[in-house]
């Protein structure tokens, strides 16, 4: 009796969220699924019957598989950066700042997330345009004869993903490396290893969680994004997200559904890579460091 009881309030706090859950996004997903095997008539009118005909359009239009690996790749470079950035900055946070000023640290780096991403997108024009701030400095400097041709490339929509993403990226990493034990790097200093060797042999593997999440939480809704590209790629820098969007936009909701679940099959493989290299580097670390 009273374990079903203990049941019953699991229940009672479990059902609201689960229910949330399923309504806000299993039933979606599960909708965007349905939509992706139907198609539109003449009319724009839903024609409920399946078909595969959009995804044969999508592996057909080499525009869409184009569109997806640029996409995946600007992603990755700006997980890359991301995480090359992210990495000393959390260190010199985690390990140099006094710990009363690291809160304030932390809420100074990621005070520009509370802005808006249109606002601060478009404020990313004054700074890669022909006049912007980077010309600016390069043409008074002497250093470049004419501006660069930044803005409304793919290297304009990479800066753009950094600069807005680079905090999420750091806050994981960081608290991973607050967790690291000072003795242990004590010891392997006293033992002889030099500050490459222990950073390599020690505190990666010590932190790659935090790098993992990092990685996670910056990927995946860099390879979605829709915003960044739309105001800064022009037509050189555009991604898979402005294809769904255009779909969308034409009313051809089927076509939309169908590269939304492309997308989301593409970012599942990309995360079970991740997960398949970050296993395998665990285990390369570990046989070596036995060796």
């Amino acid at each position: 009796m009273g374990q079903s009881r203990a049941w019953g309030q699991i229940a009672v706090f479990l059902l609201p969220p689960l229910a949330a859950l399923i309504f806000l996004f299993v039933l979606p997903i599960a909708l965007t699924v349905a939509y992706s095997f139907w198609t539109v008539n003449n009319d724009y009118q839903l024609v409920r019957e399946a078909t595969l005909v959009n995804y044969e359009h999508i592996a057909s239009d080499p525009l869409y598989r184009n569109t997806l690996l640029g996409s995946i790749w600007m992603a990755f470079l700006t997980t890359v950066f991301c995480v090359l950035l992210a990495l000393p900055l959390a260190w010199f946070i985690a390990r140099r700042v006094p710990e009363k000023w690291r809160v304030l640290f932390i809420v100074v780096l990621i005070l520009p997330g509370w802005v808006s991403v249109l606002i601060r997108t478009y404020s990313m024009n004054l700074v890669l345009g022909e006049s912007g701030l980077i010309n600016w400095l390069l043409t008074g400097a002497g250093l470049i004869a004419r501006p660069l041709e930044i803005l409304f490339t793919e290297k304009a929509v990479v800066i753009g993903l950094v600069y807005i993403y680079l905090p999420y990226t750091m806050v994981p990493i960081y608290a991973s490396i607050e967790r690291l034990e000072t003795p242990i790097l004590e010891a392997a200093e006293n033992l002889g290893a030099g500050p490459a060797r222990r950073f390599f042999r020690i505190v990666l593997p010590l932190i790659r969680p935090g790098i993992v999440a990092g990685c996670i939480i910056t990927f995946i809704p860099a390879l979605g994004e829709y915003l960044v590209p739309n105001l800064l790629g022009g037509l050189q820098g555009i991604m898979f997200g402005n294809l769904i969007a255009t779909a969308f936009q034409s009313f051809n909701w089927p076509l939309g559904s169908a590269l939304s679940v492309v997308m989301l099959a593409a970012i599942m493989l990309c995360l079970l890579a991740m997960f398949r290299f970050g296993e395998g580097g665990q285990g390369f670390l570990g046989e070596e460091e036995r060796a």
